[in-house]
């Protein structure tokens, strides 16, 4: 049985949650708790395999309880967020912080969850059976090599194009504060919603030597500069007479996500060959499986996060296993790796 707990102030919310997870035979709400310091009570006396936390509360709200929490008694938390500004900056701030993933809480409290509640449960049993049996679920795939082993190709590379997921929050900020400046323009999909890319764009460019903003419609891509897909929209790549601009455009899912990763690595695979460096981190399902084959194929080399530094080790896995990637490293040395083959 997974044991879960909720700590929201919203008496119906945490009533209409409970219901929905406890539709599924193997989940049990086995607490509840109204405010941060019931939520870090909650976890030190019961111990759950998961905690869904609400960032908005009083006493001590969801940020304050998760520092605490991972400080003195970690677990897998899901943060609770509105689709606003103000709440995806303090979400962004506690995937920083840790959590492994968030929720959107519906505009209107009379709507239920059916909309999320298969892949709520996919990921709460996914985040479990990980922290349980992590490592006998190793498949091995996911061997890291040395730093030292790249193939550094002959071409400068003008493009480097990332995706990421599932806990591609605090890899891509330890990947953007070891980047060298001067690096070729790249292009960065991680799996956001509205609003949250904003802010984590200024958070990797707190970090960072290179200037990292949220993609607009139109900007010319530059060294020494990332750009951020925008939450909820798609981002490509297009040549125009004075160099490579980004667009940004339609809301439709590709792959599942908007931003998708293939939509992007397909969009430089149409406009580089082997002068493009594309990198796949850790990430739930497949985005970018497609994409990274396409460049790959067209001379592009390509890193990927090895198993054992993934959060999940689902879309490098899925570009290994379809051929598209050249070397796997760990998160650690993936900004060494990428400055060796684009600092030129």
């Amino acid at each position: 049985m997974i044991k879960i707990a909720i700590a929201d102030d919203s008496i119906f919310f945490t009533r209409v949650l409970k219901d929905t997870l406890e539709g599924a035979k193997d989940f049990s709400v086995i607490g509840e708790a109204a405010n941060g310091k019931e939520a870090v009570e909650l976890v030190k006396a019961k111990k759950p395999d998961v905690l869904i936390l609400d960032c908005e509360m009083p006493v001590m709200n969801g940020l304050e309880a998760l520092r605490v929490i991972m400080k003195e008694c970690p677990v897998p938390v899901f943060m609770l967020s509105s689709l606003t500004e103000e709440g995806s900056a303090v979400t962004v701030k506690a995937l920083e912080y840790g959590a492994f993933d968030f929720l959107l809480k519906p505009v209107n409290a009379q709507v239920t969850l059916d909309s999320v509640a298969d892949e709520l449960i996919h990921k709460i049993r996914f985040v479990v059976l990980k922290s349980r049996f992590g490592r006998l679920g190793k498949t091995g795939a996911g061997h890291a090599r040395r730093v030292s082993s790249l193939k550094v190709p002959s071409r400068r590379v003008d493009i480097i194009a990332i995706g990421s997921s599932t806990g591609g929050v605090q890899a891509a900020i330890k990947i953007a504060s070891k980047l060298r400046d001067g690096l070729a323009p790249i292009v960065w999909v991680q799996h956001m919603p509205p609003y949250f890319t904003k802010n984590f764009a200024q958070i990797l460019d707190s970090v960072s030597t290179v200037r990292v903003r949220e993609a607009q419609d139109g900007d010319f891509i530059e060294r020494g500069h990332c750009y951020l897909a925008r939450g909820g929209l798609q981002m490509r790549l297009k040549r125009s007479e004075s160099g490579y601009r980004v667009q940004v455009g339609d809301a439709c899912k590709i792959s599942g996500h908007c931003p998708s990763c293939d939509v992007l690595f397909g969009s430089v695979a149409e406009n580089f060959t082997d002068n493009a460096l594309g990198v796949i981190l850790t990430g739930m399902g497949n985005d970018g499986a497609v994409g990274l084959s396409r460049m790959h194929d067209r001379g592009a080399y390509i890193i990927g996060q090895d198993e054992a530094s993934c959060v999940v080790y689902g879309m490098p896995k899925a570009a290994y296993k379809a051929g598209a990637v050249d070397i796997q490293l760990s998160l650690e040395d993936i900004a060494d790796g990428i400055s060796r083959v684009a600092g030129r």
